[in-house]
């Protein structure tokens, strides 16, 4: 049934004025999109770094000042040629021009091999300063870093460590199981920690070692070493992780569950643990236990891989390997 005044469609019933209203609206943000969507075209990505900064970067600089002492090298040369064949033109008696010209082939032919030559030695050298500078840059803050070394593995190995076993210092891979923590509540046994629990002490040694490896990273370039760098990056990067984890561990030290000690709650947890347990299975509280176990791994994996490059590079120093025998021996890790 049809309704006088009404029309049948949205069609029939629209506004004139109101259609060319939006068609106008629709072209206008039409417009604006091609605009925005060209000028986003028209920007090239810059590959690599920021090429607005290429001409002061210490390589380029490097570059341009090699280039222009080629330049003028070559502009000399020829000068002083120019100016001796004028010579020989005013007297004749000397030389034929054929000669001379022979000559001076010859000359810049050597000329030409004698500086390529002595660049590359040059290079060589340089090369071998940087790379030599490098190491011994290493080694000083490496005789910073050996302390703290021995601090953080006897700490380590005293919380990994359960009581009525003996405590292997500067053992570096421990190998040890969440049950083997069982006891990092406990009094350390050194003098300097009285009262002090084990993973307390732990957590202070742990924070310096990676402070100094902060410092290493900072101030060496690892041009030539980066294998260094990388077990650096290694500790850095388990500490930072598990931080948080080895905060709440040490807090439960001090905090009590209603009426009960967390520390012995723990204690508790960690002597019920299977051997077969796993983070995924722990409740929360053992969860942060497990991340501090497996902070602990890498660290020591990365701690490894850094004593044994330390060894490579100061094999390399006659210097500094009569140092290290004087002071502890390589046989004391294990």
């Amino acid at each position: 049934m049809r309704i006088p005044g009404v029309t049948g469609s949205d069609e029939e019933g629209e506004d004139p004025s109101r259609s060319q209203t939006s068609e106008s609206a629709k072209a206008s943000a039409k417009n604006k999109l091609d605009d925005v969507v060209g000028s986003i075209k028209s920007v090239k990505k810059p590959k690599g770094l920021d090429p607005k900064y290429s001409k002061i970067r210490a390589s380029a600089v490097e570059r341009s000042h090699d280039l222009s002492v080629l330049g003028w090298s070559i502009i000399v040369v020829l000068v002083t040629s120019l100016v001796l064949l004028l010579v020989v033109v005013i007297i004749d008696d000397v030389w034929t021009l054929g000669d001379y010209i022979n000559n001076i082939f010859c000359n810049n032919i050597a000329l030409i091999i004698v500086i390529l030559f002595l660049d590359t030695i040059v290079n060589s050298n340089k090369e071998s300063r940087l790379k030599r500078n490098e190491a011994r840059k290493i080694l000083r803050y490496n005789r910073l870093i050996q302390p703290d070394i021995d601090l953080y593995l006897v700490r380590k190995n005293m919380v990994v460590t359960p009581n009525g076993k003996t405590v292997r210092k500067f053992q570096v891979d421990s190998r040890f199981t969440i049950s083997d923590m069982r006891d990092m509540y406990s009094p350390s046994e050194l003098v300097a920690d009285v009262g002090i629990s084990k993973i307390k002490r732990f957590g202070h040694f742990q924070e310096n070692l990676r402070h100094d490896f902060s410092k290493l990273v900072e101030n060496v370039d690892f041009v030539y070493y980066p294998e260094i760098a990388e077990a650096v990056m290694k500790y850095l990067n388990a500490t930072s992780y598990g931080s948080a984890a080895l905060e709440a561990v040490i807090g439960y030290e001090d905090a009590r569950s209603g009426t009960k000690s967390m520390r012995v709650m723990v204690s508790g947890m960690i002597r019920d643990e299977p051997d077969n347990g796993s983070f995924m299975q722990a409740n929360p509280t053992m969860k942060n236990v497990y991340l501090v176990h497996q902070m602990i791994n890498e660290q020591e994996k990365a701690v490894s891989d850094y004593l044994r490059l330390i060894k490579t590079l100061e094999d390399a120093d006659p210097a500094e390997r009569r140092k290290r025998s004087r002071t502890l021996d390589d046989e004391d890790y294990e």
